[in-house]
């Protein structure tokens, strides 16, 4: 006696394939709308690669002036000095604190001189990980970035580095 398809196992084998296959595509479309909101994709490339090129002739203009900074990055304080290269006149300085992963933590300090010649600067007291520091004038002439692990307690040189551009 046969028994009915219902009873026996290969009807069932190949159903659950089939259906296996649209849970899966459904929790992929669902982990895509909930958590793609980042943007890879850049919309003008032209436009992007002036913008590029206008920062590596920053870059290469704090070469040629021979610029670079100590500076000291820990409990919440930031200290920022020239090593060589300096003006004759030291003005203002932006400072950019880009986190490797992290966006949202990202943030600027603008920074003026004090009478020894140093830049200070308040900063979150939990600064930790892989960061981008870079460093512009006000006027935007030339651009200092590096990217150290921080918080960092000794003086640590920065210099005008043309990778991650």
């Amino acid at each position: 006696m046969n028994q009915p398809w219902y009873k026996q196992f290969w009807p069932w084998f190949l159903i659950s394939l089939p259906v296996t296959v649209m849970i899966v595509c459904g929790v992929i479309i669902y982990l895509s709308i909930s958590q793609g909101n980042f943007s890879m994709v850049v919309d003008d490339y032209y436009k992007r690669g002036k913008t590029i090129n206008a920062i590596i002739e920053h870059v290469e203009e704090a070469q040629r002036r021979n610029i670079s900074f100590e500076f000291t990055a820990d409990q919440g304080k930031f200290t920022l000095k020239y090593a060589s290269g300096h003006p004759d006149e030291l003005s203002a300085l932006k400072v950019y604190f880009v986190h490797a992963t992290q966006a949202e933590n990202d943030f600027v300090r603008m920074l003026t001189v004090a009478a020894d010649g140093t830049y200070r600067a308040d900063i979150p007291e939990d600064i930790e990980g892989k960061w981008t520091i870079t460093v512009e004038p006000y006027n935007k002439v030339w651009k200092v970035s590096e990217k150290y692990q921080l918080p960092k307690t000794e003086l640590t040189k920065l210099r005008p580095l043309l990778y991650g551009v």
